[in-house]
């Protein structure tokens, strides 16, 4: 090989090294910038991977989440199902109003505790609306009541038996007076304390009135009150509560009174109590002192006999007189208790009741007795059949009070005829229609009067 091919060889090789050379370089250079490259990629995705990870904690803690508006600072939820365009989603306090569908049709609303403007349910899951009762926040006090005390004149009182009036001895004590005077025509055992059974009721049905009557009072007679698990298991007489009713405090009042419904009478003290029916028995012995009753314990609301007799409630007829002298200076509560029926839950629905009264001497009834217009009666077996009736003839206004009596009957024909006897004796002439003579009840009958109420619990 001559000089010159070997020249132009090692150049050749020399080109092709320095060519090799550079391909090497250059790759080698592209692949760092491909591995820069995926790590970048990869640390992107990394990130992009935990952006994720936080976005789907954050929608698993709170799947409406809140966006914040920097300028005005008003927040705004994803809806979670479409509704009627201005519609709330978001579940009511439990101070807010009822709805529409359940709202007392009356002017004066349920007065409720005032809500904050920031809504501690914001942001929660959608609920269906639901009515909220007016429960007030705060535990009701009841200030004392001035209450001028009746002083009843006992001066020529006729005592215990009265020559031709029957029955008298049926009865365990007993009271008629003068409502108009205060001076009392005949008694029996006036200051003994005996079971009154729903004779209790003047009472609860009085001190629920007041208090929802009371300016300082959170309650209205619309007030709505939630049904609970004691009310429903109260025994009968009763307007037989289902779980998620509601009533205002006004359409307990009607059940209490016309029906003397056990229920009723619990749920107003249970809830106008506070949650417990004990402070509204509290009250109803403060209001009792009150009204001057010296003779009166009460151990519940509703009347009903307490697990001895020392637990039944108490009081005296003088007392029970005393406190149906206060009782009658409400006009609406005198019109409940002359009512002999009233309904109870819509006409129609299957829990609809047309509630009846138990007084039987109001106008219309099987034993009316002309002019009676209220007020209660009561049964239990150990109280006997009781009742306080006002009645009103030409303009006088007497009440009897009795209690003890075997039967219904007893006590109904005994109450007409000693009413009759009271008219006489203040000057007032007998009706024509009045009945001047008590039917007696024949034992077999009384026996078996007896028998059939034997069983019930109180009313």
């Amino acid at each position: 090989m001559s000089r010159r091919a070997m020249i132009l060889l090692i150049l050749a090789i020399i080109a092709v090294h320095g060519i090799l050379l550079w391909l090497v370089v250059a790759t080698g250079d592209n692949e760092q910038k491909i591995a820069d490259t995926r790590k970048q990629i990869e640390e992107g995705n990394a990130l992009l991977s935990e952006m994720e990870d936080e976005i789907q904690s954050v929608e698993q803690k709170d799947p409406t989440p809140t966006v914040q508006k920097p300028d005005t600072g008003v927040s705004t939820s994803k809806p979670e199902t479409n509704t009627a365009q201005g519609a709330s989603t978001q579940p009511k306090p439990a101070t807010a109003q009822p709805s529409a569908s359940t709202q007392p049709p009356a002017s004066t609303q349920p007065k409720t505790a005032a809500t904050t403007d920031k809504d501690p349910l914001a942001g929660l899951p959608a609920e269906k609306e639901k009515p909220a009762p007016s429960v007030p926040s705060t535990t009701y006090v009841r200030k004392p009541r001035k209450t001028v005390v009746s002083k009843l004149d006992f001066t020529g009182a006729a005592r215990d038996d009265i020559s031709g009036l029957k029955g008298i001895s049926l009865s365990t004590a007993g009271i008629l007076i003068d409502m108009d005077t205060n001076k009392v025509l005949w008694a029996k055992n006036p200051s003994k304390p005996v079971p009154v059974a729903s004779l209790t009721k003047i009472m609860t049905i009085m001190l629920a009135y007041e208090i929802a009557m009371d300016d300082s009072s959170p309650y209205t007679l619309q007030s709505l009150i939630p049904v609970t698990p004691e009310a429903i298991n109260t025994e009968a007489s009763k307007v037989y509560f289902k779980k998620g009713e509601m009533f205002t405090i006004d359409e307990l009042l009607v059940a209490a009174s016309v029906r003397s419904a056990n229920d009723a009478a619990h749920l107003l003290a249970e809830h106008l109590g506070g949650g417990t029916a004990d402070k509204f028995i509290e009250d109803m012995n403060r209001r009792a002192k009150e009204v001057g009753m010296t003779h009166t314990t009460y151990f519940n609301a509703h009347g009903l006999p307490g697990k001895s007799k020392d637990l039944d409630n108490q009081s005296s007829v003088e007392d029970v007189a005393r406190l149906c002298l206060v009782f009658r200076n409400y006009d609406y509560l005198m019109e409940l208790a002359g009512k002999r029926t009233a309904p109870f839950r819509e006409k129609g629905s299957p829990d609809y009741i047309l509630l009846q009264n138990h007084n039987n001497l109001l106008p219309g009834a099987k034993t009316a007795a002309p002019g009676v217009n209220g007020i209660k009666t009561g049964f239990t077996n150990r109280a006997g059949f009781c009742v306080a009736a006002s009645c009103r003839r030409e303009g006088r206004n007497l009440l009897a009070v009795a209690t003890g009596f075997p039967s219904a009957a007893d006590r109904d024909n005994f109450i007409r005829v000693l009413l009759d006897w009271g008219y006489v004796k203040i000057g007032v002439a007998k009706p024509k229609a009045a009945s001047t003579s008590t039917k007696s009840t024949s034992a077999k009958s009384s026996s078996s009067t007896s028998k059939t109420t034997s069983t019930k619990k109180g009313r």
